[in-house]
């Protein structure tokens, strides 16, 4: 990689490395899972994993094939404000001065 690329993924690996640290990444799973089952997103993806399944018929799925299937249905659904919420946290944690 790149000068660029590096620097970005130093930065990304410091974020993780407190994010982890100080715990925060829990809360921050927990708030991501509680705002999706709010706003019925996860009602979505199991609807579009039972349809992914339907479609392969008597054939059988592999775990792999239903991640790839689901992921773009997954990422393309997830509501603007969960995003906006989640980015806006992010970024309060990231320059509170610990």
């Amino acid at each position: 990689p790149h000068e660029g690329q590096q620097q970005q993924q130093q930065i990304e690996s410091a974020i993780r490395h407190k994010l982890k640290s100080t715990g925060e990444i829990d809360r921050i799973h927990h708030s991501l899972h509680a705002n999706l089952t709010e706003c019925g997103w996860r009602n979505v993806i199991q609807d579009a994993a039972k349809e992914a399944i339907r479609r392969k018929g008597l054939q059988p799925i592999t775990l792999d094939q239903l991640v790839a299937a689901l992921t773009p249905v997954a990422r393309a659904t997830v509501p603007a404000e969960v995003k906006v919420k989640m980015v806006e946290h992010l970024k309060s944690q990231c320059f509170r001065g610990d």
